[in-house]
């Protein structure tokens, strides 16, 4: 008998993106901050700035002179606009805190908690979190994050660290994760947090920024460490000698343990900066400053002719994900999951044979609410084997939904995002690829297109 073999997209639909003629970066910034210029060491409290945006005039952070925070209660991560220079002698310090015997610690702005140790360990948290303690291990799970955390312990049993993640974009910005707590007692450190400093001149930094996870306590048993943190820097110039650290801890009289370090990551035209770092690091240009807000958007393939897709689609026609049986009649019902997709949004499903030219058809995702819809297309599968895969184009949404450049204005760069041209984002393609991983493309008021990288 004859089947009809398909596969869900294996790749990634791209956008192309704009020509950078200007070497200019827009950091977006009104100066309602005014300038950032302190004669003595300086705590800055963020619960009143809930998106943790400040938009500065300038920084100027003298030699001898510490910069910390307190996390506001989202624990977002720090995001620095500024219209002049930023100039960094002394020290900004968004590290993750040391743990204790029992509970865990939090991370610096942006970044995760660790574990609390006892009876019923927990994991640390973050996608590169510990993992709980058990019965038997003397040494809880380290973090990992732009590294893997280490999994030896000298002569003592080891439980294997938490999972890298995150991209050399840090898009979107996030920050380091905690160590796991021990069943003997003492807790996980907290990851290293997250900054973004973005300016329209130039960054010099002969200071340091210090984005370092936390060591886990030791009493002959070991809490784990928290990973490094994330630094990214946007500006047309960065010069300096400083030095930036986003490494993890170590645990236990000896070190016998390692956290994972984090990320770092130079957006600039011109790099003349001649310090040290401590990190993944990478450079380049990538015009995104801010992605709009996360609202959790999601598309995926839900079922094809009644056969429910597989939760970790292969995407290879040498195994299909899915077998139709050749008395199909055409046209072949497709259902497409949406999340957080305003009802009524098109959802275009595309088949690309293997031979042959591509197939498509529209329809809405007019089943269920916002939260949790439906799209039912019905579409003419060709025969054969191929790919298949479903993307919409929906507006911003954030408080209310985006959808033009007038209405964009009159948002806060928070909600719409924002790029190194000084453009706002009104719309996002989602296009559907393997599993539960997507790729979003980011539409600006002018129609320039820009992928955003996956985690």
């Amino acid at each position: 008998m004859k089947t009809l073999l398909w596969n869900l997209l294996a790749g990634l639909a791209l956008g192309i993106l704009p020509s950078l003629a200007s070497a200019q970066v827009n950091s977006g910034s009104n100066g309602s901050d005014g300038a950032l210029n302190p004669a003595a060491n300086l705590v800055i409290n963020m619960a009143d700035h809930p998106t943790g945006i400040y938009q500065y005039t300038s920084v100027n952070i003298p030699v001898g002179i510490t910069v910390t925070f307190i996390p506001n209660a989202s624990n977002k991560p720090v995001v620095w606009l500024l219209q002049g220079d930023c100039i960094i002698g002394g020290t900004i310090n968004i590290s993750g805190t040391p743990s204790s015997d029992g509970l865990g610690t939090p991370g610096g702005p942006g970044g995760y908690t660790g574990g609390n140790g006892g009876s019923a360990p927990s994991a640390g948290g973050g996608p590169g979190g510990g993992l709980a303690g058990i019965s038997g291990i003397v040494y809880a799970s380290e973090a990992s994050y732009g590294t893997l955390g280490s999994t030896s312990y000298g002569s003592g049993a080891g439980q294997a660290p938490g999972q890298v993640y995150g991209n050399t974009f840090i898009l979107p910005l996030i920050g380091g994760s905690g160590g796991a707590g021990s069943l003997y007692g003492p807790g996980g450190a907290g990851g290293g947090g997250a900054i973004l400093i973005v300016t329209s001149g130039q960054i010099q930094l002969t200071g340091t920024i210090n984005a370092g996870g936390g060591r886990g306590y030791y009493n002959g048993y070991a809490g784990g460490c928290g990973s490094g943190g994330a630094v990214r820097l946007v500006a047309t110039k960065i010069i300096g000698t400083g030095s930036i650290a986003t490494n993890g801890s170590v645990t236990g009289s000896q070190n016998q343990a390692s956290s994972g370090s984090g990320r770092v990551r130079f957006d600039t035209y011109q790099n003349n900066f001649g310090g040290s770092v401590t990190g993944v690091f990478t450079q380049g240009f990538q015009p995104i400053i801010l992605p709009t807000a996360g609202q959790g958007i999601q598309l995926g393939i839900g079922s094809i002719a009644g056969a429910a897709v597989p939760a970790n689609p292969a995407g290879v026609l040498a195994n299909p994900d899915i077998i139709i049986p050749a008395q199909q009649n055409n046209p072949i019902p497709i259902v497409v999951n949406c999340t957080n997709i305003p009802l009524n949004t098109e959802i275009t499903v595309v088949v690309h044979p293997a031979n042959g030219a591509d197939v498509q058809a529209v329809g809405i995702n007019n089943a269920g609410t916002t939260a949790a819809s439906t799209a039912t297309v019905s579409l003419n599968m060709p025969r054969g084997g191929g790919i298949i895969y479903a993307k919409a184009v929906t507006g911003i949404t954030g408080t209310s939904s985006i959808t033009s450049p007038a209405d964009a204005k009159t948002r806060s760069i928070a909600e719409t995002g924002w790029t190194a041209d000084g453009e706002r984002f009104i719309k996002m393609e989602i296009t559907a690829a393997l599993g539960s991983r997507q790729q979003i493309t980011y539409i600006t008021e002018s129609g320039k297109r820009y992928p955003a990288p996956a985690l």
